[in-house]
Formats: structure tokens, sequence, C-alpha cells
């Protein structure tokens, strides 16, 4: 399987109008980015192709979007998940 994420360099590269519910969804060494922090845009509950990478947390939290929220993480979420933002 070849893998069709788009890695992105900022999130000012995506036009968010165009999704009903535009969330992005940070991972912890996900199977197919081991080390890495990975914030993955979803539309409502579909992801979409476009990653963000960096190699710690914090890197990751500064280039979320103003106007983004963080939610709580629920009992049932993957477990490499570290935060959603909506």
């Amino acid at each position: 399987m070849v893998n069709q994420d788009r890695l992105i360099n900022s999130f000012s590269e995506i036009n968010f109008t165009k999704y009903k519910m535009p969330i992005i969804v940070i991972f912890s060494s996900p199977i197919d980015y081991q080390d890495m922090y990975i914030a993955r845009v979803f539309d409502v509950n579909k992801p979409t192709n476009y990653i963000l990478t960096r190699t710690n947390l914090e890197a990751i939290r500064k280039e979320i979007p103003k106007g983004f929220s963080l939610i709580k993480n629920s009992p049932g979420d993957d477990a490499t998940i570290v935060e959603t933002w909506i």
C-alpha cells in the first residue's frame, strides 16, 4: 500500500473553510511515523491526507491555528492520540 499522506509545512497551506468541521488530531509515534509527533487534519470523523510532523509536542502545538480549542480525550481513543483540537 502506498502512503498517500501529504506533508505540509504549516496549517496555513490548508483552506479550512472547505471542511464541514475541521479537526486536528495529534498523534505520538503512530506505526507509520515512529518517534515523531503527527498532526493530521480530519473533516468531522474522516481523516484527510494532510499531516504536519515535528519531533516534539510543543512544536506541534505552536502550529495549531488560532480559533481551534483543545478538547479532552475520550476513554476509547487510540493510545497514540495525544490531543484533539476543534
